[in-house]
């Protein structure tokens, strides 16, 4: 019981990182950002339910869908951020898929595991978010010096 108010954190921490990547970045981390913010979506509709015997599977297909769609978002632009989501997200399937298909009960490493990769990839959004903010604030440092100079130089 004492669960719930932490994953609700967790949910709303994750979809403020994501928000922040996807107003401050370009187009790749916009798409990573709504792609992560679906998957999120469907992630907690798929926990709200008990799932039961199913879960497991659901789960697998979940994270496999998520990682097949951030490959094509990371050739296409080529971006360090989503390549290391699409990264994570691998990895989250590869955990999924080797406690399913060797029947492993969930355990405490599964917890951890699965928890540190899920909470890595907010904070990669949050990276990409604000590296774009700081390039942002420089280039309009940059374009505001060169404003001023240019009066003086003519």
């Amino acid at each position: 019981m004492q669960t719930y108010p932490l994953m609700a954190a967790e949910y709303v921490v994750m979809a403020a990182c994501a928000t922040f990547a996807y107003k401050q970045g370009d187009r790749a981390e916009k798409l990573g950002a709504a792609w992560f913010g679906m998957n999120l979506a469907v992630n907690i509709a798929t926990s709200a339910f008990g799932l039961g015997r199913d879960g497991a599977v659901i789960y697998l297909v979940e994270d496999g869908v998520f990682a097949v769609g951030l490959l094509p978002m990371a050739m296409i632009f080529v971006s360090y951020w989503i390549g290391l989501v699409t990264l994570i997200a691998a990895a989250l399937f590869s955990l999924e898929a080797l406690y399913l298909l060797n029947d492993w009960p969930l355990d405490l490493t599964y917890a951890w595991v699965n928890n540190s990769l899920w909470l890595s990839v907010p904070l990669v959004f949050l990276s990409a978010g604000g590296a774009k903010c700081v390039k942002k604030r420089r280039e309009a440092r940059r374009l505001q010096a060169e404003a001023a100079e240019a009066p003086v130089a003519a």
